[in-house]
């Protein structure tokens, strides 16, 4: 019966200080933006839409620990805590439907990142510049191995590229050149119907056609990726993460958006459990302003730290596996201790 009391109880204040902030969120951001926007009303309710979408990700282990806070408030002042108490329930076991529910609601937003195509908050950033169908990409230019590659124009949707040449290269020379007029990306690898090599022999180029497949497993959203270091989906970077290990390539900013999709959350899960062991009894044996007030500067401290070290994850100026399980691993050890 306590079980379904609290998970209630917490359920209800979690939702209303996840709308609050969600709603508050897409609020200014329009009013800041609107004249930047299309005056095509369907594009500007998409626009909050796609706004709306991407706060939700950004906001709610803040509203879950909120939702917490609130909880406990609400049975201190009712006298419920020390109710539960009296008749033999731990803080521990009052832990179990807030823990409970903190699992579900992370469980499903991690799983819609796993599914999305492409970022919400890239959509909104599309329709702001007034474009609509961003499928080009143009002169892609990367390296792995021992190879070079750039691509003119790169068609996302068609899985087309055009004018795609490969140097492979050997003692930091040109071994070989690869010239694709027009390639396809078909059974996971890069196909063209004429394929020119040309190769350095003996102070002359020898030039010839071949037909093999380039790149494989290199899909055209990954190669999109590469260039832009735009937002993914979640089953899109771990995809890229293996691939690019594979290949020897720098995946600072893949495990950027891995990690910035499912250590936040459970960082906060960690926070939330040291809340809550830590709770109020009763008003007149325990200091509810000060609860309220660590409660409330350690929730936005780690958001905002979370926040800023994303950024500096991104700009590849620290770490991603430092910045994102240096506060993990100290909240998991607390956590742990009490």
């Amino acid at each position: 019966m306590y079980f379904s009391i609290l998970f209630k109880n917490y359920f209800k204040n979690f939702l209303m200080v996840f709308l609050s902030l969600v709603l508050f969120f897409v609020f200014m951001d329009f009013m800041l933006n609107k004249d930047k926007l299309p005056d095509s009303t369907n594009l500007q309710v998409l626009y909050i839409f796609y706004t709306g979408a991407n706060a939700s990700l950004l906001i709610y282990p803040l509203s879950l620990l909120l939702g917490v806070v609130l909880t406990i408030l609400s049975l201190v002042k009712k006298n419920e805590m020390i109710a539960f108490l009296s008749i033999g329930y731990s803080l521990k076991k009052l832990l179990l439907p807030l823990f409970s529910l903190t699992i579900l609601v992370t469980t499903f937003f991690i799983g819609m990142q796993f599914f999305l195509n492409n970022s919400f908050s890239d959509k909104a950033k599309l329709i702001k510049k007034g474009i609509y169908k961003n499928s080009i990409t143009n002169n892609l230019f990367f390296k792995f191995n021992n190879s070079v590659i750039f691509i003119k124009k790169l068609d996302v949707i068609h899985k087309t590229a055009y004018e795609m040449k490969i140097f492979e290269l050997k003692d930091n020379k040109i071994k070989d050149i690869l010239y694709l007029k027009k390639a396809n990306f078909k059974k996971n690898s890069w196909y063209s119907d004429t394929i020119i090599q040309q190769t350095l022999k003996n102070d002359k180029i020898e030039t010839k056609k071949i037909d093999i497949l380039l790149l494989k497993g290199f899909k055209p959203k990954i190669l999109d990726k590469l260039e832009t270091k735009s937002g993914m989906s979640l089953k899109l970077a771990i995809e890229s993460l293996y691939l690019l290990n594979r290949e020897n390539i720098d995946t600072n900013f893949i495990k950027t958006y891995i990690y910035n999709a499912i250590i936040p959350p459970l960082t906060f899960i960690l926070l939330i459990v040291i809340l809550v062991l830590k709770a109020p009894i009763h008003s007149r044996i325990s200091n509810i302003s000060l609860y309220v007030a660590i409660s409330l500067f350690s929730a936005v401290l780690l958001w905002g730290l979370f926040l800023l070290l994303r950024k500096m994850a991104l700009s590849g100026i620290i770490s991603a596996d430092i910045v994102f399980f240096t506060p993990f691993l100290i909240l998991l050890s607390l956590s742990i201790y009490y």
